[in-house]
């Protein structure tokens, strides 16, 4: 069958996460001639998962469905309503008619209209059981459980406020896609992970936020791995066990952060384990937070960890300087702060791999300027940071030491890495230069190829790439890198 060798080739050249999370889920549905080739029709669970494979595997997709037929073909997909079990025809703009047409139309049935969770508002009686954003949800008192208390959404950790980048593209991403459709996407569960400060929490507020913004009626609960085992604790201890469990089924969207310290805890992970079958078999809406991924979390049975496999789990990873450097002009601008470009690129230069401590050397700077009223110049940032910044990564190296000592490792000329020569050689030392340039400076990614020939951010994205591609495949060449890699240091040291 076509597309089921097709989808070998892609299993082959993908990623096993990504063909796992987007071409694994499409089955096919038919094929047809359009008189100018074969026209192959699949199933996708979702909008966002159609809109997510036309933006970035598209043209895979073409060429593993062209190396498998001598004709010509193109493609469309049907969007799989799972609450109702239709198909939806959505024209994809990978296919001919589409192209021509340059548009896409989407079926959706009326009953789609109205939000799944407007149904009667929850009783506002101090005895009910629901859970409500505003406070209290169990009729057990949790006030009495020590650092229990249910957590609101912070109104603060928006969508808007999130500065969306490489790192976290997919995260945020799918987190629109849930917030759109709480419980009816193949989103369920909703794992988001990564190391501390990435932003985590503040993705999973964004989702609950706009959950509310959309559907005020719907329950939305936030709370984490610890607080949920306080309540459980509580409820065993005061013979409260059918209360926690009635409040808990009424909650229409559960966000639940730092899940691995469920690690080890076997009662919870039991309770927790029937809660979240049903809820998600009730379709409701279940978001994770952990520190790592699921395949990492140690202490957690196994069928608790097989469910949260069901759905998406996202990683964030540490921003890159670009990313630093966009979250501190909005702080500045939100603050009304005049920062100047030399002063944020210090501090997104020299904080790295943690938004939290960025944002934290931001309202230090913020607190300080407010009470000594100094102008913030590098001198005063310097100063003021100097217990967050170790004195070693003060130093740095320029561009064209870099190029200087990298040119000097390969035998030639320095000013050949600036040229316009294509000679593989001088292309192949260019391109390391390029590497280390975005490794080791604060410059953009623009102001790198100025410093080659004034060539533009695209050539030195492919540099970086070119050269990730050589690290992953050739051992020799790791060793060329390390060898320069201390030279430049041994250039910062010394300087």
């Amino acid at each position: 069958m076509l597309w089921q060798r097709s989808k070998d080739l892609l299993a082959q050249d993908l990623p096993t996460q990504q063909f796992q999370t987007w071409i694994h889920p499409l089955d096919f549905v038919s094929s047809s001639n359009t008189g100018r080739g074969v026209h192959i029709t699949l199933s996708v669970p979702s909008e966002f998962h159609r809109d997510w494979i036309d933006r970035e595997f598209k043209d895979r997709l073409q060429e593993a469905l062209e190396r498998e037929i001598a004709e010509t073909v193109s493609f469309s997909f049907l969007v799989r309503e799972a609450a109702e079990e239709v198909l939806e025809p959505v024209a994809m703009a990978t296919t001919e008619s589409s192209r021509q047409s340059g548009s896409s139309v989407t079926a959706r049935p009326a009953s789609h209209e109205a939000s799944r969770f407007q149904g009667p508002s929850a009783p506002t009686d101090s005895s009910t059981t629901a859970p409500s954003r505003q406070g209290t949800p169990f009729s057990f008192r949790p006030e009495t459980v020590p650092g229990s208390l249910p957590r609101t959404l912070n109104p603060k950790y928006t969508f808007e406020t999130f500065i969306e980048a490489d790192c976290n593209r997919l995260a945020r991403s799918a987190g629109v896609a849930v917030a759109k459709r709480p419980g009816e996407t193949s989103f369920n569960p909703f794992l988001i992970y990564g190391k501390v400060g990435l932003g985590k929490t503040h993705l999973a507020h964004a989702i609950g936020n706009e959950i509310v913004r959309q559907q005020p009626r719907a329950q939305v609960l936030y709370l984490t791995s610890e607080a949920f085992t306080n309540y459980f604790v509580y409820a065993i201890q005061n013979n409260t066990l059918g209360e926690f469990t009635r409040a808990f089924r009424q909650i229409d969207v559960l966000i639940v952060d730092d899940i691995q310290f469920f690690g080890g805890k076997e009662k919870t992970q039991e309770q927790f384990f029937h809660l979240f079958n049903e809820l998600h078999q009730g379709g409701k809406q279940i978001i994770l937070c952990a520190d790592r991924s699921p395949a990492e979390i140690a202490g957690i049975e196994e069928r608790l960890l097989s469910r949260f496999r069901w759905g998406l789990s996202a990683d964030v990873q540490p921003p890159d300087l670009e990313t630093r450097t966009a979250i501190l002009q909005r702080h500045a601008l939100e603050a009304g702060l005049e920062l100047s470009g030399e002063v944020i690129d210090y501090i997104a230069y020299n904080v790295k791999d943690n938004i939290r401590l960025l944002e934290g050397a931001f309202n230090k700077l913020l607190a300080l300027h407010s009470v000594t009223r100094k102008t913030i110049d590098l001198v005063f940032v310097q100063d003021a940071l100097q217990d967050l910044i170790d004195n070693r990564t003060r130093k740095s190296i320029s561009a064209s030491q870099i190029r200087d000592i990298v040119a000097e490792f390969f035998d030639m000329d320095a000013d050949l890495l600036i040229g316009k020569s294509r000679k593989r050689p001088i292309v192949d030392a260019r391109q390391v230069a390029m590497h280390f340039c975005k490794l080791m400076t604060q410059h953009s990614l623009e102001a790198i190829g100025r410093r080659f020939g004034g060539r533009d951010h695209s050539t030195v994205i492919h540099a970086c790439k070119a050269i990730q591609a050589r690290i992953d495949t050739d051992p020799r060449f790791v060793q060329e890198l390390g060898q320069i890699e201390q030279l430049l240091k041994n250039r910062v040291l010394h300087s």
